[in-house]
Parts: C-alpha cells; structure tokens; sequence
C-alpha cells in the first residue's frame, strides 16, 4: 500500500500489493496497490498497466449500503497454504482457491470446504509434500455452486477483515463523513442507478480483466477478450457442464426431464458411451444462457442435497467448459444433431429414476460416501495420466528427459 504522486510513473514495488480486491467484473479477487489522492481511490493491479486501474471516488456513492457492500470487497492478502499447514482446512472453512478456465486463464474465488480426503504426506525430496485432496464448493464466478477438487497448491488461507489498508479506511471515513453530512443523499434512492453501475461509471476498466499473480506451474493468459460479461448470454456460445458418476443406462431425456421439473431450465443433454469394464458413465448438459448456467451449477452442486440414482450412484460435476472450448464444440454439434428428439415430449416420471436426497437422512449420508470415494478415485486416475505422460516421454525423448 502507498500514498504516491498521481504524475509518478514508477511502478509500486511487489511489497505494496498487499491488499485484496473482489472485482465487480467477474467477482474474482486481485492483489492491488491503493493510491489515495484527495477524495479519489486508484486500485493498482499487480502485473498490469495503469490502463487496467480501477477508481473510486467519494461522491459517487450514494448510500451507506453501498458503502459497506464496497468495504467488503477488500481484504488482507491470503497467503498461499503452505504443505505443512494442511491441518487448518476442515470441512465448512472459507479458502480463497485458484481456478483455471480452458488452462489458459487463472482466477482467484472464495470457495467453502465441503470435505477433505486426507493422505499421508511424502518426504522423498527432503521437504514436506501433501497429497490431500480438497472438495471445494465455488461461492463466485461462472462456476459458482459447482463441487471441484482442488490441491494444496490452489489453496490460500483467508486473513481477517479487521485490518483495514490505511488508504481504504480513509477513504471510506470520508465517505461516510459525507453522507452523514447530507442526509438527502440517502432519501434520494430512486433517481439513483444500481450501485454496480455506478460504480462501473467511476471506475476506468480495460477489456482485459486484471488477473493474482498464478501458483508454480500455472500460466496466465493477458487475453480475455472473449471472456464472457453479458448477463443474458454466454456471446454465442454454449456452456457445457460435466456429469461424472452417471448409471450407464440413464437416457439424455431422462437428464433434460429432471433438470426441467427441478429447476423449470430447457437444456440439452447427452450421454457418453463407456467401456464394459467400467460401472459409471459420463454425460454433458448444454446450456446458452449464463443465468441459466448458474442457477443449474447451484442446483446440481448445491451443499444441502445431493442429486442420485436409483441405484444410489451420486451425481459429481466436474468440469465447466467455456463454448470456445475445442471439446465444448464438439459437444454442441452432437446436441444439434439430437435436438429435435430430446425437444420431443415425454410422458415417463423421472422420479423413480433420479431424485435429491438431503441432509439428515441415511440416503444422504450414504450418497456422500459415496461421491467423496468417487473423486478420490478420479484423483487417482489423475494421478496415473500424469505417471503415464512422464513414462511416455522417457520413451519417446529419452536426451530430454532428466
């Protein structure tokens, strides 16, 4: 944090960016510098040029509602979970994760801890390693209220509220000292825009979305030009999400029924063919609205129930891909060709074939066993690729491989 020159052109050093920034673009979390210039606030983003500023300035907001909801997109930075430390993440803590979208571009988002499949941890290079598997549940974003495992490296321990950047308290006092003062600007609520636009008004943003500085191993991509802003639509292409752990003779009708009859969402759906050897299957449901994206990712992954079979086979979601995703599309021009008969009416109850069961109940309890042994399984797997790729290449390059 730093009180600078607005005409300096010298870039704040790494220790200034100690404070965290929820986006109103796409509710991710930034490290940012703040720079205080009267009743004018500059949130710096590490990393990206000053064309990617945001600004914030005391006499646009109106109302100490929207004093308190900006206060609370600040934070302390959370520092990145250490091997050692693993112990403090239990099931119901707040983490603030890392999340890739397409591998080409990484995020920052709250997530709650759902469970956390413990493993020993490994010494073999001299330094504590732990191989813990993290089931998160996603409180922001496109992929909000979806169920995703994470490691350790993805994980950064959330720091108290109370510590306040001495910029932003400031800057905040002078707001309120300000409203207090003019109490007609509290009365006058209906002539005034919606907080987020007002504030998107004052606040200089670039296309790009300024992005946290990426965990080992992870890049990011500068270019989000086709990430997607607009509320209604994903810009002409499809979402698709995932569905791991499905009974191999469950129909995409059957898929589009129940989502419908739960949610009232007209989607797409099919179902992935499967060896003979294995006992699940896999499916996808397309969708081309964000709205409806949402609101079906909170209903399948919701933390107060679990979506089953008949045969007590939980649903786990498990991946969301964005339309411009190579396999996305190969997804959605499988569903063009299906369409019309999934868009036929069905008159079979999908009751007896799916249902939600809920906390409280042994059905529940059993499911979550179950789907927790699921993603350790597919963790494995996981594992293995990685193990494969390696031998693969000592094969293949043998002068490149150390």
């Amino acid at each position: 944090m730093s009180v600078a020159n607005p005409n300096a052109a010298s870039v704040p050093p790494p220790s200034d960016y100690d404070v965290e920034f929820r986006s109103l673009a796409d509710d991710a979390w930034y490290s940012v510098c703040t720079v205080l210039d009267g009743e004018k606030l500059t949130l710096k983003y590490q990393n990206f040029s000053d064309d990617d500023d945001s600004i914030f300035e005391v006499k646009n907001l109106k109302t100490l509602d929207e004093l308190e909801k900006l206060k609370d997109r600040f934070r302390p930075i959370s520092p990145q979970l250490q091997d050692n430390e693993c112990h403090k993440v239990v099931g119901g803590v707040v983490v603030c994760v890392s999340h890739s979208f397409d591998g080409s571009d990484n995020r920052f988002y709250d997530a709650t801890v759902d469970d956390v499949v413990r493993k020993e941890h490994s010494f073999d290079q001299g330094g504590e390693m732990c191989l813990c598997t993290y089931i998160v549940i996603m409180q922001h974003g496109p992929v909000a209220g979806c169920l995703v495992n994470k490691t350790i490296e993805s994980l950064c321990l959330v720091q108290s509220y109370a510590c306040l950047d001495p910029n932003l308290q400031l800057f905040l006092k002078m707001v309120k000292e300000r409203l207090q003062n003019e109490p007609c600007v509290l009365e006058n609520k209906k002539s005034a825009t919606s907080f987020a636009k007002r504030l998107n008004q004052s606040t200089k943003c670039a296309e790009r979305s300024p992005c946290k500085k990426q965990p080992p191993d992870e890049e990011k991509s500068n270019d989000h030009s086709d990430w997607p802003r607009d509320d209604d639509d994903l810009g002409g292409h499809s979402s698709v999400l995932l569905i791991d752990n499905l009974d191999k003779n469950l129909s995409p009708s059957t898929i589009v029924e129940f989502i419908h009859t739960h949610t009232s969402l007209s989607v797409q759906a099919c179902v992935f063919p499967s060896m003979s050897s294995e006992m699940y299957t896999q499916g996808a449901i397309v969708l081309n609205c964000r709205k409806d994206l949402e609101k079906l990712s909170k209903f399948l992954d919701c933390q107060n129930h679990i979506i089953m079979s008949k045969r007590g086979r939980p649903w786990v979601v498990t991946e969301n891909l964005s339309g411009h995703d190579s396999f996305a599309l190969s997804i959605q021009n499988l569903m063009h060709k299906y369409q019309y008969n999934l868009c036929e009416p069905h008159h079979q109850s999908t009751g007896h074939v799916l249902k939600v069961v809920c906390p409280g109940s042994e059905e529940y309890t059993r499911a979550k066993q179950l789907r927790d042994l699921f993603m350790e399984f597919t963790e494995h797997q996981r594992g293995l690729h990685k193990r494969l790729a390696m031998e693969e290449r000592k094969i293949l390059q043998p002068s490149q491989v150390i």
